[in-house]
């Protein structure tokens, strides 16, 4: 009985210490910085007034479902497709913006970030390119420095209990109220009228949480 008691223990130990572990890439990649100009699609909105911010929360699953399987294949997130709610940015918004183009973005052109900064920030936003992007595009119009803005990231996605989305997500009558409702129940502070949450059908595709620029819940404004 003494065995079988110490032998339960060390598999609770086990479970504690790695459910929460993520995946690093075998190789890093040496290239990632991001230069809007050379992107078709890219704009620069340097000007536009900051009013509130969103944080921008990628169900990985999803994803990686839509992705070409060549391209997923390709993409470290979705190689082992055990990512759930990660982060995929932290976007300044403007509230007299009428179109997408009128956010703030792409404030100035940064220089690739550090290694050490993109592998301590990995697990929350599992991708060099992604992380280098979103700075570039979205956090040099409010912050100093990459580090500066993403650790403001990490802290506040710490600071949010997430429910269990894939049970959520199992009911087949799963809605954005529903995912709503478990958001609030883990975190009493939010309120409906400051998340937006993202589906196609019933998948999960992102959810969205407005924060002021004290970094307070707030309302978001579409």
């Amino acid at each position: 009985m003494k065995n079988f008691i110490i032998f339960i223990l060390i598999v609770c130990v086990s479970f504690i210490y790695t459910k929460d572990v993520c995946r690093f890439p075998k190789t890093w990649k040496t290239r990632y910085d991001f230069d809007y100009k050379s992107r078709k699609n890219e704009w620069a909105t340097p000007n536009a007034k900051t009013d509130y911010y969103k944080l921008v929360l990628s169900w990985s699953p999803s994803f990686c479902k839509e992705l070409p399987a060549s391209q997923r294949n390709q993409t470290f997130q979705c190689q082992y497709n055990d990512f759930g709610l990660i982060v995929h940015g932290f976007w300044a918004q403007s509230k007299s913006a009428k179109t997408l183009k009128q956010h703030p973005r792409n404030c100035r052109n940064d220089k690739q970030l550090p290694l050490t900064t993109i592998k301590r920030h990995f697990c929350m936003m599992p991708g060099e390119t992604l992380i280098q992007g979103e700075w570039e595009k979205h956090g040099t119009c409010s912050f100093r420095t990459g580090e500066e803005y993403l650790d403001t990231i990490e802290r506040l996605y710490n600071a949010l209990t997430i429910p269990n989305l894939k049970l959520i997500l199992a009911d087949k009558r799963v809605d954005q109220y529903k995912i709503k409702k478990g958001f609030i129940e883990k975190n009493p502070k939010l309120h409906t009228n400051q998340m937006i949450i993202y589906m196609k059908g019933k998948e999960l595709v992102d959810i969205k949480i407005c924060y002021d620029l004290k970094l307070n819940y707030t309302n978001c404004y579409r």
